[in-house]
């Protein structure tokens, strides 16, 4: 998932030699101080993972002109910005809308779970980009959306994948990483099919994954490095399917399942992408209407 591709993102800087430290967990309320603290510490570049760091790292920057700030998340509204932060704002939603073409395509009941995590602008963008193309390919289907308020919580993704199980979805999708591992758990007991998010999941469901909302986060913060020498660092980096950080995952044991006609309609979607022939939907909203 989200948080174990960016730890893989940092042991490619440790294998090329770099000095590396993580810590996970941080409440909110505490990302200043953990910033501060790998300043002071002498680390050249840290990084915040995900939205909720961009305002601390903001702050925090401004004391610490030689150190480098990487935020992978989107610039939070109404900030100054700072020379020495960047920010990833990655195009999560071109591939939500590519995994809705599959769900649209795919259900038999008409009715598809969405799991998300924080209520925050990715997430938002995700799951609005997942409703419009299940809406564009599949317009008597109904998206069953909770945003459950956390990242790290199985227990809830699971009762709130069973509650959309129930109500007659049989496909769910997760954007909500250690939450959504309870997703995945209750549609493997169901029997119900799933898509992933992060990296590709389809080993946690072999016969059950039929794709992935894929983020190339580890290759994204490794990068950072380049981006510093190269002297391209800070501002916003954009990243989405063109860029090669957002894609969706290969059908894997599902490949014989899924009609070619499907198969087709997200390749030919995918490539109007990469030619700048279709933009994806961009609403940082909620849209659900159930």
């Amino acid at each position: 998932g989200w948080n174990a591709h960016a730890y893989e993102g940092l042991m490619k800087l440790k294998e090329q030699g770099y000095d590396v430290a993580f810590t996970e967990g941080i409440p909110i309320a505490n990302i200043e101080e953990a910033f501060r603290n790998y300043a002071q510490r002498g680390y050249d570049l840290i990084i915040g993972h995900g939205f909720e760091f961009g305002e601390p790292a903001l702050r925090v920057a401004a004391r610490y002109p030689d150190t480098k700030f990487f935020v992978s998340g989107k610039v939070p509204p109404n900030v100054t910005m700072q020379p020495n932060v960047g920010f990833m704002d990655q195009k999560e939603y071109e591939g939500a809308y590519l995994c809705g073409i599959v769900a649209g395509l795919m259900t038999k009941t008409d009715r598809i779970g969405y799991i998300g995590g924080l209520e925050i602008p990715t997430q938002l963008a995700n799951f609005a980009a997942f409703t419009k193309a299940v809406e564009a390919v599949n317009p008597e289907a109904k998206v069953l959306g909770i945003i459950t308020g956390t990242f790290e919580d199985p227990a809830k993704g699971k009762e709130a994948a069973l509650a959309q199980i129930d109500n007659g979805a049989d496909i769910i999708m997760q954007t909500a990483d250690s939450t959504g591992m309870g997703a995945i758990e209750a549609a493997k007991a169901q029997n119900v099919y799933i898509i992933g998010y992060g990296g590709d999941q389809h080993e946690l469901a072999p016969d059950l994954c039929l794709t992935s909302l894929v983020i190339n986060i580890s290759e994204a913060i490794a990068k950072q490095v380049d981006r510093i020498k190269e002297g391209t660092f800070g501002g916003i980096w954009y990243a989405g399917i063109a860029e090669g950080i957002i894609d969706i995952a290969p059908y894997h044991n599902l490949d014989s399942v899924i009609p070619q006609e499907v198969k087709d309609e997200v390749a030919g979607i995918r490539e109007d992408i990469i030619e700048g022939k279709f933009t994806v939907p961009e609403i940082y909203e909620r849209i659900d209407k159930n």
